[in-house]
């Protein structure tokens, strides 16, 4: 694949980490409805919507695309209910700072399962981007550097997110597996998932909403979760897990960044600090990588 179809997917990817971003200050904006109202809404809007836009891709339907949607969105929510969870039980700079932490595991992951060599791009951007991370999620109440227990639980939300970067890695390539019908597929299993649990904890119960708040959690499902899911499970065929999570690293940067120019909030200077760093991350690693490649041509 030649540099510049590898940059547009790379862009793809930098634009579902974007729209994934954007949907902190549409969360922020219907956070008075119970979690699982919330995500079993937007992933039931998600897999309608993408499956009506792409109903002829369902003549590519079987057993394997199947089985693996249904298999990696346990990992997608797993990963919601671990951050619901865990932010109960810890402070919420804490919560946002180990919620995020996918681009440290997910090459560690593909080392152990796969045998991928980590490289020193890899590392050094890696490093980069979890200095930004942490200057990013830094309050005063971030405290001490120990685990609790709402910290693991947030930490096995960033491990369920990993598996989930990691297997698409693989998935993504394979001949029989259409990408668009796959996420059709990985929008409807999340949606009936997290609609089962929000039955289960009564999510849905004197539940009234008005139509400003339901269009903001429908925005939140064609935009932040059926075109973002999209972008990843089609771009990612193309760009390796390991430089995907560090890309991926751009959705609390530009989260952060959109709540302050949208909804007003505050970011102090070792926040916009660390979104800085955050970003210089990935520039050096698709400088570095594209540098490294070219040697090799030479």
């Amino acid at each position: 694949m030649n540099k510049k179809k590898e940059l547009i997917y790379v862009a793809g990817l930098l634009c579902a980490a974007l729209l994934w971003g954007v949907s902190y200050p549409a969360t922020k904006i219907v956070e008075g409805y119970p979690t699982f109202y919330i995500v079993s809404i937007r992933f039931i809007v998600a897999g309608a919507a993408l499956a009506v836009i792409f109903h002829r891709h369902f003549k590519n339907m079987n057993k394997d695309v199947l089985k693996y949607a249904f298999l990696l969105s346990a990992f997608i929510t797993s990963m919601y209910v671990f951050a619901t969870l865990g932010i109960k039980y810890t402070t919420s700079a804490r919560a946002s700072f180990f919620t995020c932490l996918t681009f440290i595991i997910v090459p560690f992951l593909n080392m152990i399962i796969y045998k991928v060599r980590i490289s020193r791009i890899i590392v050094i951007s890696v490093a980069i981007c979890l200095i930004g991370i942490a200057l990013l999620s830094y309050t005063p109440d971030l405290g001490h550097l120990g685990l609790n227990f709402g910290d693991l639980i947030c930490l096995l939300a960033s491990v369920a997110g990993s598996f989930h970067i990691t297997f698409l890695d693989r998935v993504s390539k394979k001949p029989q597996i259409d990408n668009t019908l796959f996420t059709i597929l990985l929008m409807s299993f999340v949606g009936l998932w997290s609609t089962i649990i929000a039955i289960f904890t009564g999510a849905y119960e004197g539940v009234s909403i008005t139509p400003f708040h339901f269009g903001t959690i429908v925005f939140l499902g064609l935009f932040c979760s059926s075109a973002a899911f999209l972008l990843q499970s089609i771009c990612q065929e193309y760009v390796p897990a390991n430089r995907v999570g560090v890309i991926l690293a751009m959705e609390p940067a530009s989260g952060c960044i959109l709540s302050v120019l949208l909804l007003g909030e505050t970011m102090g200077l070792t926040g916009w600090l660390g979104a800085v760093i955050v970003m210089i991350s990935l520039l050096y690693m698709e400088i570095a990588t594209s540098r490294a490649e070219e040697k090799k041509l030479q």
